[in-house]
């Protein structure tokens, strides 16, 4: 771990190197703790708040003319900037440290958004629109976390601007490809939750974003980010490969689910199956246990979709199939792990998967077999003095 603890000390260049000089941040993932989840929560509210705030204030000022007032929500936006900022610079560590990351990061689009509000910019054929530059939001928000990440002291190496830049760069891409998918994706929880979508009455002539769309170029990403968390892993930079298989999580099943449509039940079981396993095992490789965990369920999930697309109406079929399939599915576990010699969970260390179960160690051979195997070495006898010329 000394390579990560400053400055590279062998001349290293490139994303590598770079990474090795943030610091420990980037090399291990930092321990969970209370106090900084809160901290981090408590700031987010604060943000939620201002947008709530400017937001009422900007639309109770909007006249015939269409222009809001959005300075009460740059101001505020400003303030949040700074503080965080503030924050970062007097507590290196801690909760508000955290809060510091929080504000500095998050302030940036929400100034942005107010910055660039314009109810022009919702004036479209398609649904979801939102009344921001989306290209200045993403853009600039960008630029500014990852000079954050890399250069400004005390905010160096901070994952949190890892998972908002990769977060915001997988939103810029569906929305560039699709018209009104960050939009959507914002409202998805609440018609998830509370009112779903078919039930709003949309018109005929106005798009909803393509599903199918948005779950290929998802899926895509998704897996993109998986492959840079192990690129990372593999080079000991488990800090700042989290940020990437966290998001990755999320758009990846994001991706699956929008893609539920057009593939039906057994087509998305088999694409789960395929897509957990490799993820699975990619996961135990590198010693992420969410990651495991998460896709080997995503597995069984897989197999639960094709029974029920096959049994269809059944329900006493799913149920018997299911149970047969759960414990076939445990026996072949059992059977996979001593057949690749995966090891124990106690023992620490990744998974390793190998053809055959190692051989138990065998001491060296001595001179004959039962005998110790090795012998102290025969003492050599001083060394006589040479004769004189002439003699026996």
């Amino acid at each position: 771990m000394a390579g990560h603890q400053g400055f590279s000390q062998v001349g290293g260049s490139g994303l590598t190197a770079m990474l090795d000089d943030l610091g420990d941040r980037t090399a291990r993932r930092p321990e969970p703790r209370v106090g900084i989840g809160l901290a981090g929560v408590g700031m987010l509210m604060v943000l939620v708040g201002v947008v709530v705030w400017a937001g009422d204030y900007a639309a109770a000022d909007l006249g015939p003319s269409e222009k809001a007032d959005t300075t009460l929500g740059i101001l505020l936006s400003l303030v949040v900037i700074v503080a965080g900022f503030v924050l970062l610079a007097r507590y290196r560590r801690g909760p508000l440290a955290a809060a510091g990351v929080v504000a500095s990061g998050l302030g940036v689009p929400v100034l942005l958004g107010f910055a660039t509000f314009d109810v022009s910019l919702a004036d479209d054929n398609a649904y979801f629109a939102l009344p921001f530059s989306i290209d200045a939001i993403a853009l600039i928000s960008l630029a500014a976390w990852l000079i954050a990440f890399a250069r400004v002291p005390h905010a160096r190496g901070r994952a949190f601007y890892l998972a908002a830049s990769s977060a915001t760069l997988w939103l810029y891409l569906l929305e560039k490809v699709e018209k009104g998918a960050i939009g959507y994706l914002v409202t998805l929880p609440f018609s998830v939750f509370f009112l779903p979508l078919t039930s709003l009455g949309f018109e005929d002539e106005r798009e909803l974003p393509e599903p199918g769309t948005i779950g290929a170029v998802s899926l895509f990403v998704g897996l993109a980010y998986y492959a840079i968390a192990v690129v990372l892993d593999r080079r000991d930079l488990q800090g700042a490969a989290t940020p990437f298989t966290a998001v990755g999580f999320v758009v990846t099943a994001l991706g699956v689910a929008h893609l539920g449509g057009d593939l039906e039940g057994i087509g998305t079981g088999l694409l789960l199956i395929a897509v957990g396993s490799v993820l699975a095992v990619s996961g135990a490789l590198q010693r992420r246990r969410f990651t495991t965990w998460t896709w080997c369920l995503g597995i069984g999930l897989g197999v639960l979709l094709i029974v029920g697309d096959v049994a269809d109406d059944n329900a006493a079929g799913f149920g018997v199939a299911a149970i047969v399939l759960g414990i076939g599915l445990v026996i072949a576990a059992h059977l996979l792990t001593g057949r690749f010699a995966e090891p124990d969970e106690m023992e620490p260390g990744p998974s390793r998967f190998t053809s055959r179960p190692p051989a138990p160690p065998q001491p060296p051979a001595g001179p004959w077999p039962g005998y110790p195997p090795a012998y102290p070495p025969y003492p050599q006898q001083p060394q006589q003095p040479p004769r004189p010329p002439g003699t026996f």
